[in-house]
């Protein structure tokens, strides 16, 4: 059952949390115009045994990441540290996405690496990745991405599973994050234009 990160109770998402949208129902005020999309990511992964995450190190463009599979993450990211040992000119997006972290701040983010390849299992995928402050992960890998590839988390097995022609890769969680703190700094992000 997934735990909600919002109030810790059983059988919702934060997102999803009856806290929340009691005390959030303003919706898209302003003139801003944020767009739905958010992302939103696990506070402390690996503190509670009953947590399901995956985890693991892959190749992310020749050199080993450290990565968290996360279905509650809109866009998929990689860690400022980590994105300078990646080959690749970041482009400038025409909107902002505002991210806010877990210490409150929230930083606006324009740039995206494109074109980035993640190795798993010796199978290749392009992933386009926003750098971003980022705690004990190298990348987190979102929805954009596991749409884009059909992969399907199975959070009680730990697993990943990724069609690729006419079989299904599976992708095992390393477990190194039992019983140590991760700490993960994305809280949301919000897609806004300028105006």
């Amino acid at each position: 059952k997934p735990t909600c990160y919002e109030c810790g109770i059983q059988g919702h998402f934060k997102r999803e949390c009856p806290k929340l949208k009691k005390n959030n129902n303003h919706g898209n005020q302003g003139g801003r115009n944020n767009a739905p999309a958010r992302v939103y990511a696990v506070g402390c992964a690996g503190t509670d045994p009953d947590v399901n995450v995956v985890t693991g190190t892959f190749l992310l463009n020749n050199r080993y990441a450290y990565v968290l599979f996360d279905t509650g993450a809109d866009k998929s990211f990689v860690s400022t540290t980590f994105s300078t040992q990646i080959n690749i000119t970041p482009s400038t997006l025409d909107h902002c996405y505002d991210v806010e972290l877990a210490d409150g701040r929230i930083i606006g983010l324009n740039t995206i690496l494109r074109g980035c390849t993640l190795n798993l299992l010796n199978h290749p995928f392009n992933i386009n990745l926003m750098p971003v402050e980022l705690g004990s992960f190298d990348a987190i890998i979102g929805m954009d991405w596991l749409a884009k590839y059909q992969a399907v988390i199975a959070c009680a097995e730990k697993i990943v599973c990724i069609p690729w022609g006419n079989k299904t890769l599976i992708i095992h969680s390393d477990g190194s994050n039992q019983g140590n703190a991760t700490r993960l700094n994305i809280i949301l992000c919000t897609k806004t234009e300028n105006t």
